[in-house]
């Protein structure tokens, strides 16, 4: 073999070992060699296997208002009795009614807008005719203690007041407004409201409107009175004509008698006063807008008897309006309380837009308790307490009638 063969071979050998290498470091680089895959073995939904749980399936979406409840694992379940967490709600009537009231028997009388006759219902929902007497079209309804009447308002500017018990139907003068029955529901008191200021006045009248008798002048404050029949019927009203704007944001706001005179003074601070009676009406819950606080509500516990009134008064820590609230006794009560109470609130409650959740009070400390959140999330308005203490009645946002259950 000539040298120059052997150059040749020696080339051919060098570029052959070349392109093996080559070849052999494109399969350890991309993959050539044996690979190791893991083994995955499937699991059972909502168990471990060793690891982290897997997600069950749900209902997509959160709690509207009067919507599906989301259910599944991850998602709460409703607690049937108030625990002080979500608490389920039902639903007793289709639409909306007004003005629910306890009746003497125990069950929830209501004025139903659809046909405009009075019923009853249970917590069961059993419903029955109050009366059979029909009233269509009425603006509004004012039920004495029990149930056993009403003062029926007309768009029209008419009233009536009917007793359930005989039957017997009365026609009231059609200026007359804001109505209020005595305690032992035979008495009402109104805003007798002529279109002369001199011819305004407060008046007490027999049940069936007969035998009125002005009992104080109102002139051009009519706006200012609020008709509020005490319990123990010592005072019928409110009138926030006192004195106003000091420094504090103080207004003074006087107890009305039975006989027109004033009955004491609340030194309340701020503005747009509203109340409710305790039971013995001894004490009382109110609500004003607190101009220190940028005009959110403040709610407040105070004595109301005599020279007392005022002296005892306590701020309650929860933020809502007094007729969200209900005594149940004359040391516990029930408030709906907004879950944001913004600014400007305490006076224009269309600013409130969040949903409520239910409150405890004991008095006279005012330790309040979260008691229920609704699982149906609403406005509470018109609160009724059943006469054994086991049931809490609401109208929802559009008026429906719903309860919880408290024990």
């Amino acid at each position: 073999m000539t040298e120059k063969q052997q150059a040749v071979l020696k080339i051919v050998g060098l570029i052959a070992v070349a392109g093996l290498m080559g070849v052999a470091l494109y399969f350890m680089i991309f993959g050539g060699g044996p690979s190791i895959k893991p083994v995955i073995t499937p699991e059972t939904p909502g168990t471990t296997g060793g690891g982290l749980p897997t997600a069950g399936s749900g209902t997509p979406g959160g709690n509207t208002g009067g919507g599906t409840v989301p259910t599944g694992p991850g998602v709460l379940t409703p607690s049937p009795v108030a625990d002080g967490g979500l608490t389920q709600t039902t639903r007793l009537t289709s639409g909306g009614v007004l003005q629910p009231t306890i009746t003497s028997g125990g069950t929830l009388a209501y004025y139903d807008p659809r046909d405009g006759k009075f019923y009853t219902i249970d917590a069961n929902g059993n419903v029955a005719l109050l009366s059979q007497g029909s009233f269509p079209y009425a603006s509004d309804v004012t039920f004495s203690d029990g149930a056993t009447s009403a003062v029926i308002e007309f768009p029209d500017g008419s009233n009536v007041v009917y007793d359930f018990t005989t039957g017997k139907q009365s026609t009231l003068p059609s200026h007359w407004e804001d109505f209020a029955f005595s305690d032992d529901s035979t008495s009402i008191a109104a805003k007798s409201v002529g279109t002369d200021p001199s011819n305004r006045s407060l008046v007490i009248s027999s049940a069936d409107g007969s035998s009125a008798k002005a009992i104080a002048p109102l002139g051009d404050n009519d706006s200012l009175v609020n008709v509020s029949w005490s319990p123990d019927g010592d005072v019928v009203g409110f009138s926030k004509t006192g004195s106003s704007g000091n420094a504090f944001g103080q207004n003074e706001v006087y107890l009305i008698g039975d006989d027109g005179q004033a009955a004491g003074v609340l030194i309340v601070n701020g503005s747009n006063f509203k109340n409710i009676w305790a039971p013995d009406g001894s004490n009382l819950m109110y609500s004003v807008a607190d101009a220190g606080d940028e005009y959110r509500t403040s709610l407040w516990y105070a004595d109301s008897r005599g020279d007392r009134t005022g002296d005892t008064r306590v701020r309650l820590s929860i933020k809502t309006s007094a007729d969200k609230c209900i005594f149940a006794s004359n040391t516990l009560a029930y408030c709906a309380v907004p879950l944001d109470m913004p600014a400007g609130g305490g006076a224009t409650s269309s600013l409130i837009t969040s949903p409520d959740n239910l409150f405890s009070v004991a008095l006279p400390s005012g330790k309040s308790t979260l008691v229920a959140i609704p699982d149906q999330e609403t406005k509470m308005t018109n609160l009724s307490v059943s006469a054994d203490g086991k049931q809490l009645f609401y109208t929802d946002t559009v008026g429906r009638l719903n309860y919880i259950q408290l024990k």
